[in-house]
């Protein structure tokens, strides 16, 4: 089970009088949830009122919270709420699934990008490559992060980004376990297919696999992406095109395990400790 997020400082206790509690909330996650806010809002701007609106409404809530769930799991749970009132048309679920073999290219397909030699598809890279590989998905991942359905957006970065086991964000997003389990997994098919878009990927070599075969190792590669352990056959154990299909998921979620530092600017926090001392 993925660790749950870790305080940057000491969460408050139930009963904490609410002028306390939320500037320890704020230290506490405040980070987290504008490194949320920044990935699921369409701007910086966006990201700070989500914040902002967040901790008003647990400054209003706090003295009626009485320890049942992890303060963490209680303020993003909030958080997303006041997104849904934020941005309720684009946090809805989107209007039709896209069918998996198309949202996996299983025609068509894709896979790493390496100068254009294709050879290189069906083998690991070097570590040259990986590291530019690795700077390119980077670079290119928050413009590809807004071409996935929001619906699967908040369930991947509150997984792959936040850091939050599959539970959590079951009890974060009100929902059930294995609903949010879907929801990462179509959001890490839908990134990666973005991540084609954005030019990152080239076409995947051909296999003479049978599909069903190739569905089945997809969902046990993305279990083990959820439990954060490495997949338990080595790519020279299957076909080319699943190798290379689970290398560019693999560069996908650490290009979002790069984003889980960062600080909401000083002026925001400055802000919610006032909004606190006046409450």
């Amino acid at each position: 089970m993925t660790p749950s997020p870790t305080p940057s400082a000491a969460a408050p206790l139930p009963g904490t009088p609410p002028r306390d509690a939320i500037p320890a909330l704020v230290d506490a996650y405040g980070d987290r949830v504008y490194r949320l806010g920044l990935r699921i809002c369409p701007t910086s701007t966006e990201a700070e009122d989500l914040v902002q609106e967040t901790m008003v409404a647990a400054l209003k809530s706090w003295p009626r919270f009485k320890g049942d769930s992890h303060p963490y799991t209680w303020l993003f749970r909030i958080a997303m709420r006041t997104c849904r009132r934020m941005h309720r048309k684009r946090v809805g679920e989107p209007d039709h699934l896209i069918p998996l073999d198309e949202l996996l290219g299983l025609s068509q397909g894709s896979a790493l990008r390496s100068s254009g030699n294709n050879d290189a598809m069906s083998s690991e890279p070097d570590a040259s490559q990986r590291r530019t590989l690795q700077d390119e998905v980077r670079r290119r991942l928050d413009a590809a992060l807004e071409r996935v359905p929001t619906v699967f957006r908040v369930a991947l970065v509150l997984k792959d980004i936040a850091d939050f086991s599959l539970e959590e964000i079951a009890e974060i997003l009100e929902i059930q376990a294995a609903t949010a389990k879907t929801r990462v997994h179509r959001g890490r098919l839908h990134l990666r297919r973005a991540l084609d878009e954005e030019g990152i990927f080239t076409p995947l070599p051909s296999s003479d696999v049978p599909r069903q075969v190739c569905l089945d190792l997809l969902r046990a590669k993305l279990d083990a992406m959820d439990r954060g352990v490495e997949f338990p056959l080595p790519h020279a154990e299957i076909c080319d095109r699943c190798s290379a299909l689970f290398r560019s998921m693999d560069l996908a979620q650490e290009a979002c395990a790069s984003l889980r530092s960062g600080r909401m600017p000083a002026r925001l926090r400055e802000r919610l400790r006032a909004l606190a001392r006046e409450a």
